[in-house]
């Protein structure tokens, strides 16, 4: 059983009957789920996600003018919660919640991933917050939310960026795919420069699955879970297979090498121009990705965003 499910179960159960009696006053104020740091809250977790940091659990969350009243009632009632659930361990005691579980101010838990305790307001904001930190901001569910509060909050990010701040995103990620991909590993090949290729082939493979993760609207998650998420995406299972062509390159095999690392990179390359123009960002032929990032960067409306460099908020070299 996965972990989100397990918890929900365990929500319905178990939790929401206790909360009900002890907090009558409050849970209506209040809201409950699972969301936030943990494969399970991306429904990742499998038999190996169960070593640490894995069971029933549920977040709770309360506006920060009630959280010192919610407090000392809810302490309580999470100490005669249950050890196991269904067989599975409960991560409700305090030494096992690791920050992940337990009671949080709305306010609070926002701000600990987006540094900000109200919804994103300016291009300047949504343009700094790393999208992993997004990402685990809005994943898992939200079990129960009476006054709307948290839900609110949740749904304003996950409307997902600006289209500005998309498009410039983007086209950095193009960008370095162009960068990486199509020009460096060449050129390191060609030098038989074997640590400079490995690099170049793991920046050209994260930058095509974060701008996929774009391109379909969706925050791309910590870098162990991008690939494993991106093929739940449209057009995700099959340009993971071409990666795939790409990661198998044995770069030391000798002569031939140049030439099936450029055929398995460019055959990427087509997808994405090929799935930019399916998406309205680009109207060019042109497979050289530089061209396409380009593009998709004139089509910024807000001058401030649109003069950036094409591959600014990216590292580069």
């Amino acid at each position: 059983m996965q972990g989100l499910a397990l918890s929900k179960d365990f929500y319905t159960e178990i939790a929401a009957p206790m909360l009900q009696t002890e907090l009558p006053e409050y849970v209506n104020k209040l809201a409950v789920g699972l969301v936030g740091e943990g494969s399970e809250c991306f429904g990742f977790d499998d038999d190996f996600s169960q070593d640490h940091d894995w069971g029933a659990g549920i977040c709770v969350w309360a506006p920060e003018s009630l959280s010192g009243q919610v407090e000392p009632l809810l302490e309580p009632v999470f100490a005669r919660l249950p050890s196991t659930y269904k067989g599975f361990p409960v991560r409700m005691a305090p030494k096992y919640r690791n920050g992940r579980v337990g009671l949080f101010t709305i306010e609070g838990f926002y701000r600990r991933f987006i540094n900000s305790g109200q919804p994103l307001s300016t291009w300047q904001q949504w343009y700094t917050v790393p999208e992993h930190f997004l990402a685990v901001a809005t994943n898992g569910e939200v079990f129960s939310d009476p006054s709307g509060k948290f839900t609110a909050f949740r749904d304003s990010l996950l409307s997902f960026y600006p289209d500005d701040v998309m498009k410039k995103k983007l086209a950095a990620r193009i960008g370095v795919m162009a960068q990486s991909g199509q020009y460096n590993l060449l050129r390191m090949l060609k030098r038989n420069d074997i640590a400079a290729s490995l690099l170049a082939v793991s920046r050209f493979v994260e930058s095509t699955i974060a701008a996929l993760y774009l391109i379909h609207g969706r925050y791309m998650p910590f870098y162990k879970w991008a690939f494993r998420g991106m093929k739940d995406l449209p057009d995700g299972a099959f340009i993971a297979g071409k990666l795939n062509d790409v990661l198998a390159l044995n770069l030391t095999m000798g002569a031939d090498v140049h030439r099936n690392a450029e055929a398995a990179v460019e055959a990427v390359c087509v997808e994405m121009m090929a799935l930019l123009q399916r998406k309205g960002l680009s109207r060019s032929n042109e497979a050289w990705l530089m061209t396409q990032a380009e593009m998709v960067q004139s089509q910024i409306e807000n001058p401030q965003i649109r003069n950036l460099p094409v591959l600014h908020g990216v590292q580069c070299s």
